[in-house]
């Protein structure tokens, strides 16, 4: 009996050491396992999380901001999201425009947690669509030049998302769903640069002593840019002290200007061998609609006049300049410059055949 009693304790005693040994092993486990993933967090959460928010079903009219799960926030939205489920329409996009949706929006669900402690994620009103058988479309422009403008205006209008080369994750974080996708899935894709694989172009051109102030003014907020999330540098002016003689703002107004111009050649000669619509800025400005429904003419878009007109009004500002400031940005010697540059311009247009297509004349 008594060696029955000790072979039971000592049973006892081997599954009690066990248990104990699992345990400990179990939470190093666990603690290891959660160091590597606070390695990671764009990886696993924010990429996981963000993903999780586009396939919830949006609620149509529902005007309630109150935050959802996991703290993101599910975009209102302006009329019905389209024809799918998940209001976005996920299942158009190509494989690899899935992948490059899914990296640009964990980026900016991770970095706007770490730069402002926001989960919010905007996804804006509009859908992608069938690519099969659609132009890839550029929305192209020198930086400053109202693309962010206008992209939110065809948004507003077609209800199709636009996309972009770039990954800006406020800009995606603020609504522009469509960041970083460059196929036929979206109505057009912005970039100020000159992407391969661009079958027509919308070319939006503006006076170039307008477009160097408005993007001066969105570089220095960008540096100085900290705590708001829908304060953004696309909306924001800087005082004086930026422009005249600041050193800054000369070496930019050099640079610059040569870049516009650039632009302004390299998209003229696109023109001549592919459908090209340019949108002038001041233009736009001055008749909203009939610029609008040019755009979604050439985008091959149905629209009717009373629902651009209806959504119009809704008037797009989220990244409208609204702290202008009214002073002499530049100084003699540099307005002497950007004439110049104006005057090279148009000549090399002559020079190459390709007047006519972009009027620069205004600007001289």
């Amino acid at each position: 009996m008594a060696a029955h009693l000790r072979v039971f304790i000592a049973v006892v005693s081997v599954l009690t050491l066990l248990c104990v040994s699992y345990l400990i092993l179990g939470s190093d486990f666990k603690i290891h396992q959660t160091r590597t993933i606070s390695r990671a967090p764009l990886v696993k959460d924010a990429v996981l999380n963000a993903v999780k928010l586009q396939t919830q079903p949006p609620s149509r009219g529902n005007t309630d901001t109150s935050p959802v799960k996991e703290g993101q926030q599910l975009s209102q939205s302006l009329s019905a999201r389209g024809p799918c489920a998940d209001g976005l329409c996920l299942e158009y996009l190509s494989t690899s425009e899935r992948s490059d949706f899914d990296k640009c929006t964990g980026r900016a669900v991770f970095l706007s947690q770490r730069k402002f402690k926001s989960t919010a994620l905007n996804n804006g009103t509009c859908h992608f669509v069938n690519g099969t058988g659609r132009r890839r479309v550029a929305l192209a422009s020198f930086r400053g030049s109202g693309n962010t403008w206008v992209r939110g205006l065809l948004e507003m209008t077609s209800g199709i998302c636009t996309g972009s080369i770039y990954c800006d994750f406020t800009l995606r974080s603020n609504g522009f769903a469509g960041e970083y996708i460059q196929g036929s899935s979206v109505i057009a894709f912005k970039t100020h640069t000159h992407p391969a694989g661009a079958e027509a172009a919308v070319y939006i051109v503006r006076s170039p002593w307008d477009a160097l102030v408005a993007e001066w003014n969105r570089q220095c907020n960008e540096k100085s840019r900290k705590r708001n999330i829908t304060e953004t540098e696309h909306s924001l002016s800087v005082g004086v002290e930026y422009f005249g003689h600041n050193q800054s703002w000369e070496k930019f107004l050099h640079q610059s200007a040569d870049c516009w111009q650039t632009s302004v050649i390299e998209w003229s000669k696109f023109g001549k061998q592919h459908p090209l619509l340019v949108v002038y800025f001041e233009d736009l400005k001055a008749n909203v609609t009939g610029e609008v429904e040019r755009m979604l003419d050439f985008l091959q878009v149905s629209y009717s006049r009373e629902q651009v007109e209806e959504r119009l009004e809704q008037n797009f500002t989220l990244f409208k300049r609204r702290h202008h400031r009214e002073f002499e940005h530049y100084t003699t010697e540099q307005r002497a410059y950007i004439t110049q540059v104006v005057a090279k311009t148009k000549q090399e247009l002559e020079n190459s055949d390709s007047t006519g297509i972009i009027q620069i004349e205004r600007y001289t």
